[in-house]
């Protein structure tokens, strides 16, 4: 069965190539000329594949997706060429915003590159400056990798004013409220980091109207706050 999946994929490449040389000999949306000014030549390969790229994507995300979670590998980091997957789901389509968030984590958690995996988050956010969620794993890369917790703040807030805005839930899927629980407790966190600890046990408690059980972090605000 894996053998058919890899022919699917080699056949659908070839294909694809093929049309985009022939869409390229006749000049199709002007590429041609566009490329000689500021687009580069896999952008013209990735354009000229019209509607076939957007069926690519998602098949390699099914694929993806069964390969993480049916396949029985133990872990990403013993499988890496699986982020090649990620990386090439969002040449094909920028706005597969799944695989952005995907691709950024394993690379920062899983594979021990956490600048490689923020400026993965970060070029998701350009293409797709309305998501919520590839905020929240920039700050988390920020903040747990990183140790930068002043932008690790910046990121947690802006996830925060996207998920709590209807535009764009209405767009993407809405913010559960146990993932609200830990954003606010993210924020909680940069914001004791940088010793603003009114604000941070502000937000701590916010958090507490999603997850009841208080950590050691509400302890160390309020120690801060009231003395030992």
């Amino acid at each position: 069965m894996k053998k058919l999946y890899n022919i699917f994929i080699f056949l659908t490449l070839a294909v694809s190539f093929l049309i985009s040389l022939l869409l390229w000999k006749v000049d199709y949306l002007n590429l041609r000329s566009q490329y000689k000014t500021d687009i580069s030549f896999y952008e013209v390969i990735v354009n000229s594949l019209g509607n076939v790229r957007y069926t690519l994507a998602s098949y390699l995300w099914i694929r993806t997706e069964f390969y993480i979670h049916y396949s029985g590998d133990v872990a990403v980091n013993q499988v890496p060429e699986i982020v090649y997957y990620a990386r090439f789901i969002t040449v094909l389509n920028p706005n597969f915003v799944e695989a952005y968030d995907f691709g950024a984590y394993q690379l920062a958690f899983f594979l021990n590159n956490p600048f490689e995996g923020l400026n993965f988050a970060r070029e998701g956010i350009k293409n797709n400056p309305d998501y919520w969620k590839l905020y929240y794993t920039a700050g988390m890369i920020y903040t747990q990798k990183i140790k930068d917790y002043k932008e690790g703040g910046k990121c947690f807030f802006e996830a925060e004013r996207l998920a709590l805005s209807p535009v764009t839930t209405k767009k993407y899927s809405k913010i559960e409220d146990n993932e609200f629980g830990i954003l606010y407790r993210f924020i909680a966190k940069c914001l004791y980091e940088q010793r603003d600890y009114r604000n941070a046990l502000e937000y701590y408690n916010k958090s507490l109207n999603y997850i009841k059980i208080k950590a050691d972090l509400y302890y160390e605000i309020v120690n801060q706050l009231y003395g030992r």
